[in-house]
């Protein structure tokens, strides 16, 4: 197993199939208890399953990373279906940073357009990682309430702007910052 985490996923899918890994990480992205999963470090790479197992041990430690490596494990291994347009959905409501930040990163890559209301919600995340990530989605994926929405935002940063401005020409409407690009 080599060290980075598309090896990983393109290893488990050569050895499991990319339907199994597929429906495994949406299990775990919803919350599913999945029967006979491999073990973490699959798609976690090595250490994940022994890092998980500590912390069910150990009260107060956070119970997020199998969802974060769901996620992220989705970005190499994936099908389109509702299943797992809806995990991604889903996902971008985690109480996890990580979780949402990667579950945008989704969006954006399949261009799912369903998320889009959800990644709206996320320009004002706390965590600036989230909203940089929701801001590049909602560019590919967004329509013209979206650019609306990108408008309201106060103080908003370089990505969040230049997401916006890409947003407004790709749908060639003017930008409603006033901010040609």
């Amino acid at each position: 197993m080599t060290g980075r985490p598309a090896d990983w996923v393109a290893d488990a899918c050569a050895d499991l199939g990319t339907d199994a890994v597929v429906a495994w990480c949406v299990g775990l992205l919803t919350g599913q208890t999945v029967d006979d999963a491999p073990s973490l470090d699959r798609i976690g790479g090595p250490g994940a399953a022994d890092l998980v197992a500590g912390y069910e041990t150990t009260p107060g430690k956070p119970d997020y990373w199998p969802r974060v490596w769901a996620a992220r494990a989705l970005r190499y291994a994936w099908h389109d279906g509702p299943g797992v347009h809806g995990a991604v959905l889903a996902a971008l409501h985690d109480p996890a940073w990580r979780v949402r930040e990667h579950a945008a990163a989704l969006a954006r890559e399949h261009e799912l357009g369903e998320t889009a209301g959800a990644l709206r919600g996320l320009l004002t995340d706390q965590v600036p990682r989230v909203r940089a990530a929701a801001a590049t989605a909602l560019a590919v994926v967004g329509e013209h309430d979206d650019l609306e929405a990108f408008a309201t935002i106060a103080g908003a940063d370089a990505v969040v702007d230049r997401a916006r401005r890409q947003l407004a020409e790709r749908l060639d409407l003017p930008d409603p910052a006033g901010q040609g690009g």
